[in-house]
């Protein structure tokens, strides 16, 4: 039986979805990655749209290929590129449960779009609560031996690796005191670093 969150959501979005003349970019993850899609929106100005599928779901949570085939379908696949950021939620994982199910979701993903469209994105570091300047040495162990999991699998794949750990660490001015969340600073930022990410995706 899946172990599930104290809290279970789901949130999917469509940008300006009558619009099919433009070219479309699916971002996957949490909450991290639904307070950075606005802003993504905004600096690509309507040029490539992007749609957001944000979730508590664990990787070994059968939900999570569930939503993702209805964002797929209704798109009819047709996405120039999936941005996935899945890495923390599912703390009861272990690092090589994570792996193997992160594999499986790659699999599943590639079976359905070309590998060249798919990003994988490094998780953000969790800091202590209310001490922002402090990374939680428990939990942010965990996020980085999951965003090792991403880069052995993208290597595995040849996926385009897009790290958002690194550019925030340090980062107390961008972030709010949960540990996890980031504000209107910080979500900009992380925003900026996404956009790079699906701009050289699309080069390709």
């Amino acid at each position: 039986m899946v172990q599930l969150e104290q809290n279970e959501w789901c949130d999917f979005w469509w940008q300006e979805a009558p619009q099919q003349n433009k070219k479309r970019v699916l971002l996957v993850g949490d909450s991290i990655s639904r307070a950075y899609r606005p802003y993504v929106n905004e600096k690509l100005k309507g040029e490539i749209y992007v749609d957001q599928l944000s979730s508590s779901r664990a990787l070994d949570n059968s939900a999570l290929l569930i939503e993702l085939d209805y964002m797929l379908k209704l798109n009819e696949s047709k996405y120039h590129g999936i941005h996935f950021n899945n890495g923390l939620h599912g703390m009861h994982l272990s690092a090589d449960q994570y792996e193997h199910h992160l594999e499986k979701v790659i699999q599943h993903i590639i079976a359905q779009i070309d590998a060249e469209k798919m990003i994988l994105a490094f998780s953000t570091p969790v800091t202590i609560t209310d001490v922002p300047t402090e990374l939680d040495s428990k939990l942010n162990h965990i996020v980085i031996d999951r965003n090792k999991a991403m880069e052995r699998l993208a290597h595995k794949y040849q996926l385009q690796i897009n790290d958002l750990y690194t550019p925030m660490l340090g980062k107390s001015e961008y972030r709010v005191n949960d540990g996890y969340h980031y504000n209107a600073l910080g979500d900009k930022a992380l925003a900026e670093i996404v956009v790079s990410s699906i701009l050289k995706s699309m080069d390709k």
